[in-house]
């Protein structure tokens, strides 16, 4: 019985199927199932058994087979303590953290429990390794068959997936992959942030605001959040309570995102670049770029990825930059949207008379119900609205629990608008809110699917809530412009205007604006709206159709 288990252990397969698939049991345990996590470990299991058929010299496998123990401990401790799995985001976090605050970490963290494990897992993977038999093959037949296999292998995980696409985070398990998908990516960031200041410091478009008074305006910029799930927009079920009760509110009705998806969308929203006239995004002035060169005190405060290009990199144009998530490790679990209030309180305390405040949130991103805290878990039951009467379970719980995302979002924007309002009335200033997302979301509302993206885009997808607050001085010092934007809230409209709003809604002149792109303007001129090719109008009349 010994010999057998003793020479169960050798067994190539036995390491590497432990080394590599006990970090994920406690990533299952203490977070969740991972799909691309499971498969990235399955195939490199797959691969090297093969390998170890293949060639008879241990060294390969001891320094690969250390490699992912080294980590998974990594993988293991931050899965125990924060109930989250590696990503880039992680690794900004940790990147962010000094020695004293390391030290802190350590402090706060470090518990009996998940040093046991870790040592148990270590144990067990020397002992492994130090057993580990490289066995090699001589049938030829069963050689060729393990060859071909690897090399498919190799070819999909190595060749393809990360010498030719880089894309290290899809293939390699844990924090392996995502550190080199953070170097990637804070390379890239770090390339065109330096391209905006650039193009900030060279611009010959000016920009002014001569008004005197104080001013505070703040932009919100939700996530995935569908104006057809919205109270204030008609929808049956009451998600708007906070906002839906208030009467100082301007609403834009038809309103929608150039792209079904955040990076592309923002490209468009954040800057002076027009989908239709092909002005490339990386060549164009963003609206905080406006902001600073008109004497704002600039801020952007997100609650999303640090490291997700263009509009990270736009938000690091703001002279005041906040990630939330850095504060949490780089993990989303209770990572709520009510952490970028304190932020605000941060932002309006501050001194300055002219502030410009940008707020990302993660809004309604699947995962749904990971979007908001249990207290606004309200819908659980009928009614439901979708593209057919009869949903299933599954479709019921999706739709409960991205009211419930849209009830928190609710919440979330109505707390700012009152922070705002308070202010306003404690003297003289100039307030205003405005709240839009990136892009819509389907939610079995016309079709068998939840989510967004450009293929198979609905019209559910990119309908966005457009929604202003003014405060009452606003209103009264720009009386003309907020009856000319009232006039204009049922226009077609799309957010690569947004640039031109905003410039106006802060009250800066600039030879950048164009009168036709703006809502505030007598001259407004609605345009074609095409999505992926597509006239809003046909994925306005399908989704009609669907209904019917």
């Amino acid at each position: 019985m010994v010999v057998k288990l003793k020479g169960c252990s050798s067994h190539p397969a036995i390491a590497f199927l432990f080394i590599l698939i006990f970090p994920f049991l406690i990533e299952f345990i203490f977070v969740e199932y991972s799909e691309r996590e499971l498969i990235n470990r399955i195939g490199w299991l797959i691969m090297l058994w093969a390998l170890a058929y293949l060639i008879s010299f241990r060294l390969p496998f001891l320094l690969l087979g250390g490699l992912f123990t080294l980590t998974g401990i990594v993988d293991i401790a931050y899965a125990i303590e924060f109930n989250g799995i590696f990503t880039t985001t992680s690794v900004e976090a940790i990147a962010q953290t000094n020695a004293s605050e390391a030290f802190e970490f350590i402090q706060s963290y470090f518990s009996i429990f998940p040093l046991v494990i870790i040592l148990v897992y270590l144990v067990i993977c020397f002992l492994l390794l130090k057993h580990f038999i490289a066995p090699g093959l001589s049938d030829k037949k069963v050689h060729r068959l393990l060859a071909v296999g690897f090399f498919i292998l190799f070819g999909v995980l190595i060749v393809d997936g990360i010498v030719i696409k880089h894309k290290y985070g899809k293939r390699l398990p844990g924090i392996v992959g995502a550190y080199p998908e953070f170097l990637k990516g804070s390379l890239s960031l770090d390339k065109e942030i330096k391209q905006r200041e650039q193009l900030a410091r060279d611009t010959t478009y000016t920009f002014s605001n001569n008004e005197d008074l104080p001013q505070t305006y703040v932009f919100i910029i939700g996530e995935s959040a569908n104006r057809n799930h919205m109270s204030l927009y008609g929808y049956p079920r009451e998600t708007n309570p906070a906002l839906g009760h208030r009467d100082d509110l301007l609403l834009f009705d038809n309103v929608v995102s150039n792209y079904a998806q955040t990076l592309p969308s923002l490209r468009m929203t954040l800057t002076s670049a027009d989908s239709l006239d092909h002005q490339d995004y990386s060549d164009s002035l963003s609206v905080i770029d406006a902001a600073n060169l008109a004497g704002f005190e600039t801020w952007w405060i997100s609650n999303q990825q640090p490291l997700r290009g263009t509009y990270s990199a736009i938000g690091h144009q703001a002279k005041q930059t906040i990630f939330i998530s850095n504060e949490f490790y780089g993990n989303e679990i209770d990572r709520f949207d009510s952490h970028v209030l304190p932020k605000l309180d941060q932002a309006l305390a501050s001194k300055v008379p002219k502030k410009a405040i940008f707020i990302h949130l993660m809004g309604s991103h699947l995962k749904y119900d990971k979007r908001y805290p249990e207290r606004f878990s309200i819908f659980n039951s009928a009614p439901y609205f979708g593209y057919q009467e009869a949903l299933d379970d599954t479709q019921k719980g999706y739709i409960d629990s991205y009211d419930n995302s849209i009830l928190f979002n609710d919440w979330i924007v109505n707390s700012a608008i009152e922070k705002l309002a308070k202010r306003s009335q404690l003297g003289n200033g100039l307030y205003s809110l405005t709240y839009t997302a990136d892009h819509g979301e389907e939610v079995f509302d016309s079709t068998d699917f939840k989510g967004h993206g450009p293929d198979n885009v609905t019209s559910n997808m990119v309908e966005v809530p457009f929604v202003i607050w003014l405060s009452d001085q606003y209103r009264s010092s720009r009386s003309g412009q907020v009856k000319q934007l009232m006039q204009n809230k049922s226009a077609p409209a799309m957010l690569d205007g947004f640039f031109y709003f905003a410039l106006e809604m802060m009250g800066i002149k600039s030879d950048l604006i164009d009168n036709t792109k703006s809502l505030f303007s007598d001259q407004y001129q609605p345009k074609p709206r095409i999505i992926y090719g597509f006239d809003y109008k046909q994925l306005k009349s399908a989704a009609l159709s669907s209904d019917e």
